[in-house]
């Protein structure tokens, strides 16, 4: 079992690295609705990314970003940002699905199992967090419109990216 602490950490350094998957991607945008919808899930890690920023310090772990999360992450929108767009929303669809929300979702369980219900928020929430980019892509791939396929992330959005 890890540490919360441990949870936290691998939270923010996966929004860290989404921040420059998103960004990298946006970069490669081919119209006006991949750049909203890539400004929009950039917004979502970003806003993330902040948001667990107080737990983080509350807890003692550091919010220094970590250079090599951001590069392995580049990389990898480097080698991806060719595919078409139903491509790229499949392997999207994929990680988050069968890698992500599983390995965030046993964070859940740890916390649950440590008693800490504080703890056990800020792990569902990300959990949830995930679950909307696979939403996401999901409706992308059943060919929703670009409202319906932005609603899932733009739930969890403060500041929502505009047309």
């Amino acid at each position: 079992m890890s540490s919360y602490a441990d949870a936290l950490l691998e939270f923010y350094n996966g929004e860290v690295g989404g921040e420059a998957l998103y960004s990298t991607l946006l970069g490669s945008a081919r119209n006006h609705d991949e750049v909203l919808k890539w400004s929009t899930l950039l917004q979502l890690e970003t806003e993330t990314k902040a948001w667990l920023r107080a737990p983080m310090v509350a807890h003692g772990v550091s919010i220094v970003e970590q250079a090599e999360e951001r590069e392995k992450a580049v990389a990898l929108a480097r080698m991806i940002k060719s595919l078409a767009w139903n491509d790229l929303m499949q392997q999207m669809r994929d990680v988050l699905s069968n890698e992500i929300v599983p390995k965030y979702q046993t964070q859940v369980d740890a916390a649950r199992e440590r008693g800490k219900e504080d703890e056990v928020a800020v792990c569902v929430f990300m959990v949830e967090h995930e679950k909307a980019q696979a939403e996401f892509a999901r409706r992308e791939l059943a060919g929703a419109s670009l409202d319906e396929s932005l609603a899932p992330v733009v739930k969890f959005l403060k500041y929502q990216i505009r047309r």
